[in-house]
């Protein structure tokens, strides 16, 4: 018996051995599996960082060099290659659009867009019989219409969308153009 004692303390029974295998395997899988994740995502992350490069490009390009805004302009949607080899892979959509604001009444009547001075005096009819009244909300409302008209006319909206067209994924940035040749009336004729 002595000489089975010392056999059993040399190594280690079958069962063991399965079970210390089962557990590398086990081990092995889920890091082998999370590698796997972390390069996708690290692939992903490259993509999504040349993508916001190439948006932001194009986005300073517009704000340095503007585009001639007019009526052609107002509704451009228009999608083009990257000129550079490097970027062959990848295509921009630029739209520039009016920036509209919505009329005076609309804005009053939504609740809680004035403030409480403002909204007593517009409660009701936006003309009321007070004859003050009137002429401070008429003068509102011509102020108001010069401003916007002011604003649509020098103020337009950019959005680039660039894509990789190989993985379809895309990025899109916007901003406000200035248009700097337009002339702002401050005059409102009384």
């Amino acid at each position: 018996m002595g000489s089975l004692k010392k056999f059993n303390q040399r190594g280690f029974s079958l069962l063991e051995v399965m079970i210390a295998i089962t557990l590398f395997a086990f081990f092995i899988t889920a890091f082998l599996t999370s590698q796997g994740y972390n390069v996708s995502d690290s692939r992903l992350s490259e993509e999504q960082l040349v993508l916001q490069a190439l948006c932001e490009r194009k986005i300073n390009e517009l704000i340095l060099d503007p585009p001639k805004f007019s009526n052609a302009t107002a509704n451009l949607k228009e999608t083009k290659t990257f000129e550079e080899t490097e970027y062959s892979g990848y295509e921009y959509t630029l739209e520039i659009k009016k920036l509209t604001i919505p009329d005076f009444a609309q804005l009053l009547s939504q609740k809680g867009a004035t403030s409480e001075e403002a909204s007593e005096s517009y409660e009701g009819d936006y003309f009321n019989e007070n004859s003050k009244t009137q002429r401070n909300a008429a003068l509102e409302k011509t102020v108001f219409e010069e401003l916007k008209k002011n604003i649509e006319r020098v103020i337009w909206q950019a959005r680039v969308t660039v894509t990789n067209k190989e993985t379809k994924y895309n990025y899109t940035l916007s901003t406000f153009l200035t248009n700097y040749n337009e002339r702002i009336q401050l005059n409102i004729g009384f």
